[in-house]
């Protein structure tokens, strides 16, 4: 019989190392889970919210609203009166993300800023496209 063999000490004393916790050790162990699981959740929840959002009104604020009733080659018409649109106008779609001019269309409702020194200029502009 061999008296030096650890897995036979443990044996005898009725221990196995590493399959037993204690029981404050499972509880927060369980808990770690579960706030990791939570923050987890709660991140992929924000982040589609956020996404599904319209801008923020601070970033809005000095916008014109109107719907755009026609679109010719370097001007728009929003409601009625027509606005110049600079070659490097600011245009995003109503998530924040960057619009192409050619996906414009009639119809389409705008949050628009124009420059100080000339009114009638659109320098930056929301759109929301008809869904």
């Amino acid at each position: 019989m061999m008296k030096n063999d650890p897995r036979g000490q443990g044996k005898r004393k009725g221990l196995h190392p590493g399959s037993r916790m204690g029981g404050q050790s499972r509880v927060f162990l369980r808990a770690g889970i579960m706030l990791v699981a939570a923050t987890v959740l709660s991140v992929v929840s924000f982040s589609i919210t956020q996404a599904d959002d319209p801008p923020p009104q601070t970033m809005v604020v000095g916008y014109q609203n109107g719907t755009i009733t026609a679109i010719n080659e370097k001007t728009l018409d929003i409601d009625g009166r027509t606005y110049g649109v600079t070659p490097d106008v600011v245009m995003l779609d109503d998530h924040g993300r960057a619009l192409d001019s050619g996906r414009l269309v009639v119809s389409a409702e705008v949050k628009f800023h124009v420059k100080k020194e000339q009114n009638n200029i659109i320098e930056k502009m929301i759109v929301t496209l008809p869904r």
